[in-house]
């Protein structure tokens, strides 16, 4: 009971409970430390056992890296668009090229013209698939992918292929 003058009161259990000898610790980095061990030995191990588990879960990416992926991943798709456009509009003017190339080389020419539309969807992917943990080697091949699969022919050809 509490009187005015702010004593606090006396703890009781109520009927039917029961006080045990060692309490059960559901913390297995707690549970482990040996009975004689401080208080800071405790919260080491319990650190340590945490460490582990903070490193096994993913990390949540910031507003800023979604945003960014899906402006990256949007142009990325442009790109391709572009790519694609391209390689159909000239796909007449290429299958003269790899006639004069013999079978092989004709063949070879091909997949590489036509693949190359893919190149920023696959730029995209590994970027996010390599770098996801860390965010600036995310921006960073992010940023170098847009340098680098960027459609030339919609600047040098005036977008004569769209």
């Amino acid at each position: 009971m509490r009187t005015g003058s702010g004593d606090e009161r006396e703890s009781a259990l109520h009927s039917g409970w029961t006080v045990e000898a060692t309490p059960t610790i559901e913390d297995p980095a707690v549970a482990a430390t040996p009975v004689g061990a401080t208080a800071e030995a405790a919260a080491e191990s319990a650190d340590e056992a945490g460490a582990g588990e903070r490193e096994a879960q993913p990390q949540q990416m910031s507003n800023l890296t979604v945003v960014l992926l899906g402006l990256s991943g949007g142009l990325f798709m442009l790109y391709a668009w572009v790519w694609m456009s391209w390689a159909q509009y000239y796909a007449d003017v290429n299958a003269a090229a790899a006639a004069g190339s013999g079978s092989i080389g004709g063949v070879l020419q091909q997949i590489v013209f036509w693949i190359a539309p893919l190149a920023p969807v696959f730029w995209f992917i590994s970027a996010l698939v390599l770098a996801r943990a860390h965010t600036r080697k995310l921006v960073f091949a992010l940023v170098v992918g847009l340098i680098v699969t960027f459609p030339l022919p919609m600047v040098f050809l005036s977008g004569a292929a769209l």
